[in-house]
């Protein structure tokens, strides 16, 4: 582990989702969001293009932002705000990271050891700014900024999320009841979409002309993305999901469905086994591509949601070297069978 990864993260210092998302609800403000349209942005006066003539958006990119996803109630109704709105309605990046070292995520406690104080942290300084405005919610679409959940759909969810992949297997018998993030497999900052989190808010884009390589920071995961090619056979459910792409004009378009149920059940984000993601890269200018995302999942919403936020060029891509700095996994699992062999001693 390097220098610059310890600076940006260490390995196995992550937050449970839950934790952040809920104290999210009360602390962030907005988000950026756009509509299933093409980015309304100023087109560059010349298009970078790659050598094939398509699009190009290659780079490495930094979407950090303290705009939520759905827009709270403080903001009423409002997809944009003025400056001086949001010093008073959003807390600082300071009282944010107070906040959590304080109540939330990395509060030591009876049943929280504590993680890391707010050094390890970097959620975005700000609101995410979308065509010189800043944005309260990433969603756009519906107007309100709020997830259109069904009848019973966060009921669905609560479900999946709760659901083990091995019936029978307690969380600490062996590294299979871990998390899915502790077995470094995936991330709740590496989903599909592409969301803020508490850190490691960075990913590569690489093109070819028959491919497109979508790498996160965190826990390294590369999607791959076949460029007019054809989804797997439904059987067949992958981590992130099947993508295939296309270019619409000066846009890149991924369309991403077969989620691997694991997935869904454990680790975060929006999306049933049975869900469709769009997603689209625009480049504004050099240092920005705007980035939106449409969820159809009729298991869990009434209704499709589009979000949409900036990302802006970022220096590097550190290493987030999981395995390697994994030392807690040894220690649970070690801890565990110590607790059976008191538990065997005793009933003896």
């Amino acid at each position: 582990m390097n220098s610059s990864h310890v600076l940006r993260n260490t390995t196995r210092r992550c937050a449970p989702f839950w934790s952040v998302a809920v104290l999210s609800a009360g602390l962030l403000s907005a988000s950026p969001v756009m509509g299933a349209d093409a980015p309304a942005a100023t087109a560059p006066a010349t298009w970078p293009v790659t050598s094939w003539g398509v699009p190009d958006v290659q780079g490495i990119f930094d979407y950090s932002s303290r705009t939520g996803v759905e827009r709270q109630p403080q903001f009423e109704g409002r997809l944009t705000i003025s400056q001086e709105e949001a010093e008073r309605l959003v807390p600082s990046l300071q009282q944010y990271t107070d906040a959590l070292e304080e109540r939330g995520a990395e509060a030591p406690g009876p049943h929280n050891v504590g993680g890391y104080n707010a050094f390890w942290i970097n959620p975005g300084d700000w609101l995410a700014v979308i065509d010189g405005e800043l944005r309260t919610s990433f969603i756009i679409e519906p107007q309100d900024g709020r997830i259109p959940w069904k009848d019973g759909g966060r009921e669905v969810r609560a479900a999946q999320r709760a659901a083990m992949s091995y019936a029978d297997l307690d969380e600490n018998d062996g590294p299979e009841g871990r998390s899915l993030a502790e077995r470094c497999l995936i991330s709740f900052a590496s989903i599909v979409p592409s969301l803020p989190s508490l850190y490691n808010n960075t990913i590569q884009i690489v093109q070819s002309p028959t491919h497109v390589m979508i790498l996160a920071e965190m826990a390294h995961d590369a999607r791959i993305v076949k460029i007019n090619g054809q989804h797997n056979p439904a059987g067949i459910r992958q981590w992130h999901g099947d993508s295939i792409g296309w270019y619409e004009g000066n846009t890149l378009v991924v369309e991403t469905i077969n989620f691997h149920p694991e997935q869904v059940a454990r680790a975060g984000g929006y999306t049933s086994t049975n869900a469709k993601i769009t997603e689209r890269f625009y480049r504004v200018n050099e240092r920005e591509i705007r980035y939106q995302f449409t969820v159809e999942d009729p298991d869990l919403y009434s209704a499709a949601w589009t979000g949409e936020m900036p990302m802006y060029a970022a220096p590097n891509l550190y290493e987030y070297a999981c395995h390697e700095g994994n030392h807690s996994m040894p220690g649970i699992l070690m801890g565990a069978r110590v607790l059976e062999q008191l538990q065997t001693t005793e009933q003896d």
